[in-house]
Order: structure tokens, then sequence, then C-alpha cells
């Protein structure tokens, strides 16, 4: 309810969110695994941790943020290529 409207956090539960990282980028999608004020910290995110997420969802989780260029087509093609690497890493 009390949110940004641009930014979403999902947390892919078992899975290391540097592994999400590492493949979303071979697909040319940028997301980001921590919040600005951690930058450059190993811990999990205290922000995360303070909206009731454990370390190990912390450290699952991937932010997402929508700008005004962010176009629809990215948007749409995050959405088909996700999956497949969620899928990859669960498997792996």
């Amino acid at each position: 309810d009390q949110r940004l409207p641009n930014t979403s956090n999902l947390t892919f539960e078992a899975i290391e969110a540097e592994g999400i990282l590492m493949l979303m980028e071979q697909e040319v999608i940028l997301a980001s695994i921590v919040s600005a004020s951690t930058t450059g910290s190993l811990e999990p995110s205290h922000v995360l941790t303070a909206m009731g997420r454990t370390p190990a969802q912390a450290r699952s989780s991937i932010r997402f943020s929508l700008g005004r260029q962010t176009a629809i087509e990215e948007v749409d093609r995050l959405l088909q290529v996700m999956p497949g690497i969620i899928q990859r890493l669960r498997e792996g």
C-alpha cells in the first residue's frame, strides 16, 4: 500500500540474488540487489530486514525501478526472460 509507484522488490526464495543479476546482465537487463543506503555492504539490506524479510530472503531479493524512459517493450522482455532465469538457477 505505501510504496514508491516505480519500484518493486521481489524475493526469489532459495536463490542468491547475485546469480539472478549475472544471468540478467547476460540478457542486458539491469536491476539491483541492494538499497542505495547499503551499497558496498555485504550484510543483507537493513531496509528489507526492517520490513520483515529474513536475512536469507533479503539476499534473495532483486529491486526493479522503472523510469520515465522505460519502454513497455523493456518490461515485456523482462517478463519473458525472468522465468527462464529463475528456472535455470533452481535446477542448477
